[in-house]
């Protein structure tokens, strides 16, 4: 299994200092050890998960795994067993997404199952917004709030992004 987190730091309760300084500058959270953790030790049970990446996981509204191309069902597993297994743990909802290679493509699956109406570009003083617009009545259907979406988003790609809903 690839991760954020080198195998040793998976296996054990002391991160080495690679790992431990991702930790201090914020690169990896504390839930996120613990979801990484959890996985590894699913994946010694597991075969299916030994090859996977995790690119990234993010503790929200709903806990976001990032996964690495072609990886999402495996982590989903046969009749969603494993994310049953995360979701029991964690006792959260959960959502894979598989690393996009483009914005739009990212942005769509996080939305998901809502449907993204439009992106735009803002210019405001000295900043860029990319503004994503989903129709208002697809706010129930949304997993995570607009704040959330946001966080992430920059996280991902560096850009300040806000959701709207549009009647």
């Amino acid at each position: 299994m690839k991760s954020p987190l080198c195998e040793e730091c998976l296996k054990n309760k002391i991160l080495c200092s690679e790992c431990k300084k991702k930790v201090e500058s914020n690169l990896i959270s504390r839930d996120e050890i613990d979801v990484l953790k959890f996985i590894y030790k699913l994946s010694l049970k597991n075969p299916s998960l030994s090859g996977i990446k995790i690119v990234k996981v993010m503790n929200r509204d709903v806990l976001l795994i990032i996964t690495g191309r072609g990886d999402a069902a495996k982590l989903v597993g046969k009749g969603g067993s494993i994310v049953k297994l995360i979701a029991k743990n964690f006792k959260k909802s959960i959502r894979i997404l598989e690393q996009a290679s483009d914005f739009k493509e990212f942005v769509e699956e996080l939305v998901n199952p809502a449907v993204v109406s439009g992106i735009n570009t803002l210019y405001r003083e000295d900043e860029e917004i990319i503004r994503i617009r989903v129709p208002e009545f697809h706010r129930s259907h949304m997993l995570l709030s607009p704040e959330d979406f946001s966080q992430i988003v920059s996280h991902f790609f560096k850009r300040k992004a806000e959701l709207v809903f549009e009647v």
